[in-house]
């Protein structure tokens, strides 16, 4: 156990700074007999990697937005492909930008970053992980997944994401887009070599009941063709849907494609 004192200096800080992130419950702390705090220097070390780790990735974002800010197309490739060098898999560099989204989308909420900035950056990444998709080779009869956004979601670089994700593993895609009608996938699932459809909600979406009822309304036809629903994004998706299966990452989507195809 550490005392006030002693923590600060193993933290490089100033003890008014160990005390304020006891108060505010960050950092875990308990009172002896006479009243002074003790700290465990366990708590202290996972708390101090804790912090390093989000001004990493603060960091990396910052880096990311930078680049893609310039507008460079093949700047932005270059650095994705670095990515992939440095995580050692596509679904790994997809979280990573799923974190520069949500930066990108804090800044703008905070008046940080225009409309016109954030059309740049979003247009720069698409042509880039689209070009590098290309170049992901993927046989003629692999299995398929349908890509689509739901209805009145007009974001469409989570399904670019996916798609990445997707090639990567050896499977194809039938890209329908953001805002896409739900009437329009019956006549897609129905294709040959479709196996899944991927359905991706942004924060936008924040209707419970719209995206259940959608989740009921698609589950039904996804169990009739014997086709796999996946639910993914930052939308309100059901916390138990009763078709489907909810994927909060592009790792936890690539698990499943992996188990898909060994199964």
């Amino acid at each position: 156990m550490l005392t006030t004192t002693q923590a600060s200096r193993r933290a490089g800080v100033a003890p008014s700074t160990i005390k304020r992130w006891a108060d505010r419950g960050l950092l875990p702390s308990r009172r002896t007999v006479g009243g002074h705090r003790r700290f465990d220097a366990r708590d202290l070390a996972d708390f101090l990697e804790q912090q390093e780790r989000g001004r990493g990735a603060g960091q990396r974002e910052a880096e990311w937005l930078q680049v893609l800010a310039r507008g460079d197309r093949y700047l932005a490739e270059a650095a994705l492909l670095q990515a992939r060098s440095r995580l050692g898999a596509w679904s790994l560099v997809a979280d990573e930008l799923g974190g520069v989204l949500r930066a990108m989308g804090a800044r703008w909420t905070r008046g940080e970053l225009s409309v016109a900035q954030e059309h740049l950056v979003s247009d720069t990444l698409t042509r880039a992980l689209r070009r590098v998709g290309d170049g992901l080779p993927v046989a003629p009869a692999a299995p398929g997944c349908v890509l689509a956004g739901v209805p009145a979601d007009d974001h469409a670089l989570g399904l670019s994401l996916v798609e990445l994700c997707l090639r990567e593993v050896g499977w194809s895609s039938i890209w329908l887009g953001p805002a896409t009608p739900s009437a329009a996938l019956p006549e897609v699932l129905c294709r040959p070599h479709v196996r899944a459809l991927a359905l991706s909600a942004s924060a936008v979406s924040s209707s419970v009941a719209d995206l259940s009822a959608l989740v009921d309304e698609v589950g039904a036809w996804c169990r009739e063709g014997g086709v796999d629903l996946l639910l993914g994004g930052a939308g309100s998706w059901p916390e138990a849907p009763t078709h489907g299966v909810r994927l909060r990452s592009c790792t936890e989507l690539a698990t499943w494609l992996r188990q898909e195809v060994g199964g």
